[in-house]
């Protein structure tokens, strides 16, 4: 049975590749059981993922608050293997829902990946009346609706569709990796020309061997490239050995580090430089030490200090004024604790949509969202700068 629930955990991957966290937690379920650890077992491989572990949507509904703007909110089935991911999600609609929700009569709906179950679906909804749909998760799910064209009800997806095509009344919203990597570019490239503008600044690239690190890697190098830097070819690091990273990133001049790997490699490779230039990297370094959080004491890694990261608000800075208006479930672990964020986000984002049509602009708990009414169909997410200092994670003021 291993080798099929391997292969289960792979092709869970791929469905849900622009949402990194749910990779974590799709391992997770079929473990049988959510770790507190970032499991990233993406794949860029695409199959169909066995009825069993899908589950079977429910047929009751769940309907919260009495309203005049009727939401949707659809979700993986609660018996199948994204059941957690749902319900984080969930928890944080409801949290945005009670407290912005008072003309919102929301519905959530569980649904199964069938194209025809689907068609009908929005058809009850658009004769019903319904002004949004929030929704689905999974990119196969997404994949679906922007199969069929336009939907009938204006669709806030929260993943993005595989072909990357999204269609006329439909926008994306997610908690891409490679966003995250993009700012990270853009910020250490600024920061690398003022420290020395006679020359184009450097950067190398360590990376693990997973699709999440590949495309956190691919996305910044061509950022950099694109502000005008140069990059080393890309160091795939299979070990935390410092020796052998050591040896690994020897003869690379650069003035940038960027880490599309886990935390531990980081922590190699900043024994291995010795200080001779700065690590970034993306939500993937956050170990959840946090100021302030329960955790913090637990997971505290002052070996990882001076490594910068871009990250969500939520996760990375408590005292934001967005994230202070939400409560915080205790018993949920880093990656449940992002899907609680998306959600909380997606609501909001839902009403600003309805009120000011296409042109958003909001301090959100998942970072600054803009989406732009030139024609842009995808969300844009600016997240927080925090470096490691005294083992915890301090937000920077960016310059």
């Amino acid at each position: 049975m291993p080798v099929r629930r391997n292969v289960l955990i792979a092709l869970a991957g791929a469905m849900l590749a622009a949402v990194p966290a749910l990779s974590a937690l799709a391992q997770a379920e079929t473990s049988s059981g959510v770790s507190g650890s970032r499991g990233t077992t993406d794949s860029e491989s695409r199959g169909a993922i066995g009825p069993e572990s899908r589950g079977t949507a429910s047929k009751e509904r769940q309907t919260i608050g009495k309203g005049p703007i009727g939401i949707a909110l659809l979700v993986p089935p609660d018996n199948g293997i994204y059941r957690r991911a749902a319900q984080a999600l969930i928890a944080g609609v409801r949290a945005a829902h009670a407290r912005d929700g008072g003309k919102v009569s929301l519905e959530i709906i569980e649904i199964d990946e069938d194209a025809a179950m689907l068609r009908t679906l929005y058809d009850e909804l658009a004769r019903r009346g319904f002004s949004m749909v929030i929704g689905p998760l999974t990119r196969s799910a997404v994949d679906l609706v922007t199969s069929a064209g336009p939907p009938p009800v204006f669709t806030l997806a929260l993943n993005q569709p595989d072909q990357g095509t999204v269609p006329a009344n439909m926008v994306t919203f997610g908690l891409s990796i490679e966003s995250e990597a993009r700012q990270a570019a853009s910020i250490a490239w600024g920061e690398a020309t003022i420290a020395d503008a006679s020359r184009r600044p450097r950067a190398a690239v360590v990376q693990d061997a997973s699709p999440l690190g590949r495309r956190a890697a691919v996305a910044f190098a061509a950022r950099w490239r694109e502000l005008g830097g140069d990059v080393y070819q890309p160091v795939t690091v299979d070990t935390v050995a410092t020796g052998r990273v050591r040896t690994a990133v020897a003869r690379l001049q650069a003035d940038v580090f960027f880490v599309a790997a886990p935390p531990a490699v980081a922590r190699a490779l900043l024994i291995a430089l010795g200080g001779r230039a700065t690590i970034y990297g993306t939500s993937m370094l956050n170990t959840g030490a946090v100021p302030g959080s329960e955790a913090a004491a637990l997971v505290r890694s002052p070996d990882l200090d001076g490594v910068r990261l871009v990250d969500m608000p939520w996760q990375v800075q408590p005292d934001n004024l967005a994230v202070m208006a939400y409560p915080k479930p205790a018993d949920m672990h880093l990656e449940l604790q992002k899907l609680y964020a998306l959600g909380i986000d997606a609501f909001r984002l839902a009403l600003q949509l309805l009120e000011h049509g296409t042109e958003v602009d909001l301090d959100g708990v998942t970072g600054r969202l803009r989406l732009s009414a030139l024609g842009g169909r995808a969300v844009e997410r600016s997240g927080v700068l925090a470096e490691y200092r005294a083992g915890v994670l301090v937000p920077l003021a960016l310059q």
